[in-house]
């Protein structure tokens, strides 16, 4: 673990150059010439693609994170990543003639959002659990993509979608025609028509409920008349949840992602907790490896109060969006006092959330598809892109990446403008879908495509593609206990501590604009393990003086 990486800087990896001694003065003045000559510094060695994948090659040696849910999860709405077919949509196709890429990227999982049929774009109102979408493609694509990604070693799990249904899910329809057949003042019998306890009917109607047409029936749908709220408190459709996991998991799903867990019972957190629990132990009794990370879209109290259901990993939502811990440090970049409580943010987060769930896994993201883009959060500078990419990715747990956020794609406004279409190259072309209905392109994407960004060492792409490299090849950042490093955490130097077991590691990160120099004198038999430059600086250790460029981040470990 002691291997100095070449991970150092994006514009030349050559050694750093010692400062020169002025020679001893003669005491003959004649001796001095009357002009100094001009002297040309020697430029720095070019960084090259061979630099970068040797440097790749290197941390694939130095080590790989075991085989267990924390992993680097990318989330593709397959609406939006790649067309196979011509059609302007995206599809299942697509998705497999890009796991070269998301290999080559360094992803290990994969959430797909909903692929079932839907009368909607984002397929978030389900009509049957058990079929893919058309314009998806098959079922025989879907078992394809699960066994190509079992052969590569990447998981796939399944946006699970049961706080409601689709408007035209059989089970609705089923209820819907038979209380329009009901003779006034009559009462639903769950016998003659079970369907009518799997959802929220009354005749008064009330705040989320809408109108059953040629009845006088009202459903509960909070979200929307598209999406009727299930009744999760139904035995009857516990049973069917639990045959659809059973499905999937048969199918080779590596588990669930699960919606809107803080709406199934709007307002109640207890009763969310409990369908919460049931959830969990139902995927674990089905496949005892089974992943499940829960959307709660809550602040921190909140979050530690889900984790005392025994869910796995919940969506780290107060690191996140543009509110979140990450975006509110790389905007107050420079400012001492708003840097100093990222490394203890991040320890009282864990320690909350380990006192409600000692099993936890983190689910750390920046952004997905019903938010803006870190692009946007980081007004665009480049530098801070990848400090923010950076940031999350070297979170402990199974950290998620938005499908595009690896190019710095921009995306916000409307629901389907975050869900702009994967820029595979300039032309867009070759895979590039149409936009999403009501989709709002922007006039151009300031990083360039994938195509351009692939041959750029020091672009956003390959930057992701170092820091996952170094994620993987170190499992106590994934796998760490954070503290905060009190004695390295000063200025606009953020360190925590990573501890897991008998390993140990340092982060350091350089949340300015400007260079820093940190004195590691107190930890003189540690090494500069790897480090990430934003900008291409130097990244060096000169004895014990660490000098970090502009967002600059370097990882330290003990000397064996």
């Amino acid at each position: 673990m002691c291997l100095l990486l070449a991970l150092l800087v994006l514009t030349g990896c050559g050694a750093s150059v010692e400062p020169t001694t002025a020679p001893e003065e003669s005491g003959a003045a004649l001796d001095i010439p009357a002009e100094e000559p001009e002297v040309v510094p020697e430029a720095a060695p070019a960084w090259t693609m061979e630099d970068l994948e040797q440097q790749l090659a290197e941390l694939s040696a130095l080590g790989t994170s075991p085989d267990d849910n924390y992993r680097v999860w990318y989330e593709i709405f397959v609406y939006s990543f790649c067309d196979s077919d011509g059609d302007g949509i995206g599809d299942l196709q697509g998705v497999i003639s890009k796991l070269d890429y998301l290999q080559e990227l360094g992803i290990n999982g994969i959430w797909l959002m909903p692929v079932h049929p839907s009368t909607s774009y984002h397929k978030y109102n389900v009509g049957d659990y058990y079929a893919i979408d058309p314009a998806y493609g098959t079922m025989e694509d879907m078992e394809t993509l699960l066994d190509q990604c079992a052969q590569r070693g990447i998981r796939v799990i399944l946006d699970l979608v049961v706080n409601h249904t689709g408007y035209d899910h059989v089970w609705f329809q089923t209820a819907a025609e038979y209380l329009r057949g009901l003779p006034a003042g009559q009462q639903p019998d769950p016998a003659a028509c079970p369907y009518v306890e799997y959802y929220f009917f009354n005749q008064e109607g009330g705040a989320g409920y809408h109108s059953i047409e040629g009845s006088d029936w009202y459903f509960e749908g909070q979200f929307s008349p598209d999406m009727p709220d299930l009744n999760l408190d139904s035995p009857a459709v516990r049973q069917e949840i639990e045959a659809i996991m059973a499905f999937w998991l048969e199918k080779g799903a590596a588990g669930f992602r699960l919606d809107a867990a803080k709406e199934f019972f709007t307002g109640q957190v207890s009763k969310n907790v409990e369908v919460l629990s049931w959830l969990q132990q139902t995927a674990q009794a089905l496949k005892p490896d089974a992943y499940l990370v829960a959307e709660v879209w809550e602040g921190f109290n909140s979050v530690a109060q889900y984790y005392a259901s025994g869910i796995t990993s919940l969506f780290n939502f107060p690191f996140a969006n543009t509110e979140g811990k990450i975006t509110q440090v790389l905007r107050g970049a420079g400012n001492a006092a708003t840097v100093s409580t990222y490394a203890t943010a991040l320890e009282k987060a864990d320690t909350a959330y380990r006192a409600a769930n000692p099993d936890y896994i983190d689910a750390p993201f920046l952004s997905n598809h019903d938010v803006g883009r870190i692009a946007g959060f980081a007004n665009r500078e480049e530098s801070k892109i990848k400090l923010g990419g950076a940031m999350n990715i070297l979170m402990g747990g199974s950290c998620f990446i938005y499908y595009g956020e690896e190019l710095g794609m921009v995306g916000s406004g409307n629901d389907p403008s975050k869900r702009a279409p994967m820029v595979w190259n300039d032309n867009r072309d070759s895979g590039t879908t149409q936009p999403p209905p009501e989709c709002e392109l922007p006039e151009e994407y300031p990083f360039g495509s994938l195509e351009r960004q692939a041959e750029d060492p020091a672009s956003i792409y390959n930057y992701y593609r170092q820091a996952i490299a170094i994620r993987k090849a170190l499992p106590v950042i994934s796998h760490g206990i954070p503290t905060a490093e009190a004695a390295l955490n000063v200025g606009c130097v953020s360190a925590q501590r990573k501890t897991w077991g008998e390993e140990t590691c340092l982060i350091l990160m350089n949340i300015d604009n400007q260079s820093a120099q940190v004195d590691l004198s107190a930890y003189a038999d540690w090494n500069l393990t790897a480090s990430l430059s934003a900008d291409g600086g130097a990244i060096t250790l000169n004895g014990t003086m660490l000098d970090l460029p502009p967002c600059g981040v370097a990882i330290l470990m003990p000397a064996a």
